[in-house]
């Protein structure tokens, strides 16, 4: 057979007395991404166990609000063989009985595998043989799947699993410390923002709009350029926070129907700089200023009003000093903006919304490039639209 479930799960009881002390602290530097800390991990375990076969370490990340299953990171001995994909949790019915019933599962032979999906196919493909898959989760919470391969057939036997016991550990621990973190500052974050939502423009639908465009731009990025699913995730978790700091903004300037007088527009261009004062603030409080989802929030929310051609705001940043996070989350906010109605504004078409982005990277102040990868996707921008109350 090519798969089976374990019903006596070797995890479930002590960890076998393999010791963890000589694993590289830097492992654990908050710059790091996921997959770079599962690859130190994968050297570590296959020089600390005897004839040591773990080829890839990867997770997937669920999101409960659309039932959907993400890559995430991974480390590996090869290229990743799946990068930027997602599936319906109920489309995969050996995924979805594991997180309903968690135990572990191996497959012994890919080869022997009987599932076209695109991602066993992927495996197959790539010379992986065998996997182990754990469900992640903590206390009452699904996190999403741990995955480890190997290139031989049949590695992951009943002894084997015992030893990699503390490893599967460690990286369980890795990856629902990423996912929790991220999920920390996002929710710090909207926390701050719902004190203000009711004053303001920024409904529930103008948040998740904001957050699946952002993450629709970084998609169609990684085609040609080298993003990492764990990037991607992050821009669309911090996309929605980006005006963070409009909860300092008066409510007679806010809600203001008409056009803002200079003054007004100058207090307004001051939800930016607190936006980039409450990150930090709120960063230092969780002792996560040096981690690098801080610096991607961070960014989001100073530079999402910068343009180009340096004529936004508030710094007049230009060129290559606004990074990519905050070129894209500009097209979704600029977009959003267009096609929303406002207390000053109708709300545009968007054949009209497109014509001005596309005006507005020609002149230099939107990133021609996220300008572009967003439009090539009018079908999924137009499913989001529908999902999220825009009709």
């Amino acid at each position: 057979m090519g798969a089976h479930e374990t019903p006596n799960n070797p995890l479930a009881g002590p960890s076998c007395a393999v010791a963890l002390d000589s694993l590289p602290l830097s492992s654990q530097e908050p710059h790091l991404r996921l997959s770079e800390r599962f690859e130190r991990l994968r050297h570590h375990i296959n020089e600390a166990l005897a004839n040591g076969a773990i080829h890839r370490i990867a997770v997937a990340i669920y999101e409960a609000d659309a039932n959907r299953l993400k890559t995430y990171g991974a480390g590996g001995d090869a290229p990743s063989p799946l990068d930027h994909y997602e599936t319906d949790l109920a489309e995969v019915p050996t995924l979805h009985a594991l997180a309903e019933a968690p135990q572990v599962r191996v497959i012994d032979d890919y080869e022997a595998h009987p599932s076209g999906r695109r991602h066993t196919v992927s495996i197959r493909q790539s010379g992986l043989r065998s996997g182990l898959i754990l469900p992640l989760q903590h206390e009452e919470d699904f996190f999403g799947f741990l995955f480890l391969n190997s290139r031989q057939p049949g590695y992951f036997s009943d002894a084997v699993i015992e030893r990699l016991a503390p490893y599967i550990d460690l990286a369980r621990l890795l990856a629902i410390t990423s996912i929790r973190t991220t999920q920390t500052l996002r929710g710090a974050a909207r926390t701050a923002m719902a004190f203000g939502r009711a004053r303001d423009d920024e409904t529930g639908g103008h948040l998740a709009r904001m957050a699946e465009y952002s993450r629709l731009i970084a998609l169609e990025l990684a085609r040609t350029h080298p993003l990492s699913d764990e990037y991607i995730e992050m821009v669309y978790q911090f996309a929605p926070v980006h005006d963070v700091g409009k909860i300092a903004v008066p409510d007679e300037i806010l809600l203001k129907p008409g056009r803002l007088t200079e003054e007004e527009f100058a207090q307004m261009r001051e939800h930016v700089t607190r936006g980039v004062a409450t990150v930090i603030a709120m960063t230092e409080e969780l002792g996560l200023s040096e981690d690098r989802r801080a610096g991607i929030m961070r960014n989001i929310v100073a530079y999402h009003h910068e343009r180009l051609d340096g004529s936004g705001y508030p710094t007049g940043a230009r060129g290559d000093q606004i990074p990519l996070e905050g070129r894209i989350v500009a097209v979704a906010d600029v977009f959003d903006a267009l096609t929303s109605e406002r207390p000053y504004k109708r709300a545009w078409g968007i054949k009209e919304a497109t014509v001005t982005l596309r005006a507005e990277a020609t002149a230099g102040k939107l990133c021609t490039e996220c300008v572009a990868a967003f439009l090539r996707r009018s079908d999924e921008i137009e499913a989001i639209r529908r999902r999220h109350g825009h009709r």
